[in-house]
Formats: C-alpha cells, structure tokens, sequence
C-alpha cells in the first residue's frame, strides 16, 4: 500500500513540473513605464513590420519601415528601413511577427546593430505619450549668467 503512495506521489510531482516547465519558458520582462524605457533605450520608434528574415535557428532580423523616431534621430531617419535583431521565440522574448503590424519600439544598439525583444514593445500611442511627457519634464534652457 505505502508503495502505491509513493508511485502516485511520485507522479503527481512529474505532472506538476510539466504543467510548470512552460512557464518557465515564458518570457519574462522587468516592469518599467514607457518613460523608463525611452530613457533608457539608445533609440525609440513606431515602425510598421515589413518581413522577418530568419538568421539561424534562434535569431531573425525583423524589418520595420520607420513611421516615427523619438530618440535615435542622429541613426535613424524617418521613411528608412531598419533592421532590428531579435529571437525568433516568444518565449524568449522575441519581437512580435505580424507582419503589417504598427509597433512602438525601444531600441538597444550594440556594435552597430539594432537589438530589440518583446520587453521593449510598447502601443505606439503610449510611446508618443511618453515623448511628449518627456518633452514637458525637460528642464528649460535658461541664458547664461554670470557670477560676479
């Protein structure tokens, strides 16, 4: 009898590690606000996905036509096409695949490439907000003075 405990036992906690183990595989992102994200990205844009060019089993390019640059205006030119890398998953935080798809992105930049993964994808109209909310906190250039 106390066998059969330990065999049901023993399956319960195998079932319940396979009900689990796909979330452990969910991507998992860092809470932060729009304003958090476009202060911290090298670049923010709203782009419209063109295509996903699979670059190996794990990685694609995702090319994005560039309706809108928020930060990153130096690199990144209105009309252009941009691409971005990311995992091909999104369960590892993958950028979305809906080609035609309007998205507002924050941007890394390493080594002369874009990087980009679902943690940084955000409404177009909430990266617009938070532009232009920085725009009102930005501190106002005053003239210069002199101490005398």
């Amino acid at each position: 009898m106390r066998g059969g405990r330990v065999a049901t036992a023993a399956v319960a906690v195998v079932l319940q590690g396979l009900v689990f183990a796909g979330s452990a595989l969910a991507c998992s992102c860092a809470p932060a606000s729009p304003a958090e994200s476009l202060a911290a990205a090298d670049a923010a844009i709203v782009g419209r996905l063109l295509a996903v060019d699979p670059r190996g089993p794990a990685r694609a390019a995702y090319r994005y036509a560039v309706l809108r640059v928020y930060r990153g205006r130096d690199l990144i030119e209105r009309g252009s096409v941009l691409e971005v890398l990311s995992s091909r998953s999104s369960a590892a935080c993958g950028l979305p695949d809906r080609v035609g798809g309007r998205f507002g992105l924050f941007l890394g930049r390493e080594r002369r490439l874009w990087l980009g993964s679902l943690c940084g994808v955000t409404l177009p109209r909430r990266l617009r907000a938070a532009a232009q909310q920085g725009r009102r906190d930005a501190p106002r250039a005053s003239a210069p003075s002199c101490a005398s």
